[in-house]
């Protein structure tokens, strides 16, 4: 139950609460410009752009040097080494399914057909992608969704997206490399819907360049994708607008390091890091710094500059997570500040990848660079077992806690097995169950109260001690700087978690007044809204959420439940109709189309839309869904 319960009692199942406007401002809407006359301004300066400021001897770091894309330019000097890096896994990021190299099979072995729930989901292959389907048992409908663009490399497996009038959706359906099969995409709840809207924030680690829209969550300028999809040439070595036009008025290799380009082997140990770890640095929450933009990061820049990442602090750390190995090195014994032979390069060629056949003697031939194999203590049937390889004892694969059909090398580099682990715990005296990643850096207190405030959206047992942590930092931190609309929509949430409705729909209007075109702020005053029982605000708020994204769904459903709360039962049951048209089997949609239904005269068709509802929302909620419905119809 959500902390608007006591206010609303379709809350939770409605998406209309916490969760909902944590969904928008933790996908990360693209910023738009502030009003200056929105906030008092005298004591909040905008933060030089790093792009500018930071000393380096690389000229393609400056914000005026433009992206061109691998597939031509990159290509015409460097062919073998751009073909060798798109067979890498990283040049292998994205591809269009049509075009990208096949991994998936549809026999039957392969579970092209499974069920999830009460749903039936079903791949078939179309002339451009995918062709994904969910069903029920009970001919409720079907949804259907062209999965037109694969993402990954299909070393682990692939996901799907679906682009709709700019818009991006991932499928539910996913394909699992390493058993073959097909099955329910990761962190995916099909009883709220089974389509997660795509943000920039995950498009960056993915493919080349997007160009989202300002203040939107996961829509993009068409065409989505303007060059390759895949991450290419330029995600480590900068944009390469200023080297072409060099080499291309004079070919002739000028004397090292060429500073039209960033060369990794030429930054010290930290901004070669920070390259690898804008992609492989995921921690528990990113947050972009005040006044910056992910996609400002360039190769040569510390990535603090534009990020702050956070990890759980030490005593509650999981470092199974498949995308936890860069955190896993830092704590490795090879990794000190005194020491920067060990880089995530000294392993892996980013340029090429070892196949089956020789791998193992790859990275043995990396181990012992250092280590010498005398050294070794494992005796020769132990050697000979695990094929001689240092990786077998001393970086283990073991199956990955977040991603189902999924293992991870752990990348701690241990002497010895690991000791098996305790219920990780925090000690009473913390401050923080987060701690940052790398050096402390100005307006870190800042970030972390946006960090908090994710927190505890996905916390629901210490909401409310998070939500404080996150309000005392947030607070400080608008005192001085009022122009930061992050900062007032995470503190709004921040108050949500507190039970301070009243105070967390005073920081979105502010935070509404310095960005009205932010689909953040508009599903936060909705939600506010909603809650205050202000029911024309939320409907103005869902209105113009509908207006920017016709595709999505939630807004529709917001629209909805205000509307029936105003008794506008034909406006509520067009909203329920429309969004059954984009997914006939969205449980919560059926649910408020059910109550329409009863009030405009037909009561034995809500009550079998209700009880459709609540087989489509699952055990859990069955009888939350059915209580609502006999309340809103009695």
């Amino acid at each position: 139950m959500t902390h608007y319960s006591r206010f609303y009692p379709l809350a939770f199942v409605a998406l209309v609460a916490f969760a909902v406007a944590a969904w928008f401002l933790f996908l990360r809407p693209e910023p738009q410009p502030a009003d200056p006359d929105a906030a008092d301004s005298s004591t909040d300066t905008p933060v030089p752009d790093p792009r500018e400021t930071f000393p380096t001897i690389f000229r393609n770091v400056k914000p005026s040097v433009h992206y061109l894309g691998d597939d031509s330019k990159c290509a015409a000097c460097h062919r073998k080494l751009t073909q060798s890096y798109h067979e890498h896994p990283m040049g292998r990021s994205a591809g269009f399914v049509g075009k990208a190299v096949s991994i998936e099979r549809l026999e039957a072995s392969a579970h092209p057909s499974f069920d999830s729930g009460p749903f039936t989901l079903r791949v078939d292959r179309a002339n451009d992608g995918f062709l994904h389907h969910m069903t029920t048992a009970n001919a409720a409908g079907e949804y259907t969704t062209t999965a037109r663009l694969a993402i990954g490399s299909g070393t682990r497996g692939r996901s799907y997206l679906a682009l709709e009038s700019g818009a991006v959706w991932q499928s539910p359906i996913s394909w699992f490399s390493a058993v073959g099969r097909w099955d329910l995409s990761p962190g995916f709840d099909l009883s709220t819907g089974g389509r997660r809207p795509i943000p920039a924030n995950c498009l960056f680690c993915h493919v080349d360049r997007v160009e989202p829209v300002a203040g939107s969550t996961n829509r993009y300028h068409e065409p989505v994708l303007k060059g390759q999809p895949s991450i290419g040439c330029e995600r480590c070595h900068g944009p390469g607008e200023l080297h072409v036009a060099e080499r291309t008025a004079d070919p002739r290799p000028p004397a090292e390091p060429d500073t039209s380009i960033v060369n990794p082997k030429h930054l010290s140990a930290e901004l070669q890091a920070s390259i690898c770890a804008q992609c492989h640095l995921q921690g528990q929450a990113r947050v972009v710094r005040r006044d910056r933009n992910l996609f400002e990061f360039r190769p040569g820049l510390p990535l603090g500059e534009i990020l702050t990442v956070f990890v759980r602090h030490p005593a509650l750390a999981d470092l199974q997570k498949s995308v936890g190995q860069f955190e896993q090195l830092e704590r490795s014994r090879c990794v000190s500040p005194a020491n920067e032979k060990l880089t995530c390069t000294t392993c892996h060629d980013p340029h090429t990848a070892p196949d089956e056949k020789h791998k193992l003697d790859f990275y043995r031939t990396r181990c012992i660079q250092c280590h010498t194999p005398e050294r070794c203590t494992a005796d020769a049937a132990q050697r000979k077992q695990k094929n001689d390889a240092c990786t077998a004892c001393h970086m283990p694969r073991q199956d990955s806690s977040n991603i189902a059909h999924a293992s991870v090398t752990d990348h701690r580099i241990l002497r010895t097995p690991p000791a098996p682990s305790r219920p990780p715990s925090l000690a009473p005296d913390v401050l923080s169950p987060l701690v940052a990643f790398g050096p402390p850096r100005a307006d870190q207190e800042r970030d972390l109260g946006i960090a908090l405030t994710e927190l505890a959206a996905s916390s629901p047992a210490n909401r409310r001690q998070f939500g404080t942590m996150a309000t005392d930092r947030l607070t400080r931190s608008l005192k001085t700087r009022p122009r930061d609309v992050d900062a007032w929509l995470a503190l709004s949430l921040a108050r949500v978690a507190e039970n301070e409705i009243d105070e967390a729909r005073s920081a979105v209007d502010r935070a509404s007044a310095l960005a009205p075109n932010s689909d953040a702020a508009l599903a936060a005053i909705a939600e506010a809204a909603i809650a205050q029982q202000k029911f024309n605000d939320a409907i103005a708020a869902a209105t113009k959420l509908i207006e920017r994204n016709p595709t999505a769904i939630d807004p529709l459903i917001m629209r909805a439940v205000a509307r029936v709360e105003v008794k506008d039962w034909p406006g509520a049951d067009a909203d329920c109709r429309q969004a059954l048209a984009i997914h006939p089997l969205h449980a919560q949609a059926r649910l408020v189309q059910a109550v329409c239904r009863h009030r405009l005269g037909d009561a034995p068709a809500g009550r079998k839309e209700a009880e459709t509802a609540a087989e489509l929302a699952g055990p859990q909620k069955r009888d939350a869904f059915l209580a609502w419905y006999a309340e809103q119809t009695r």
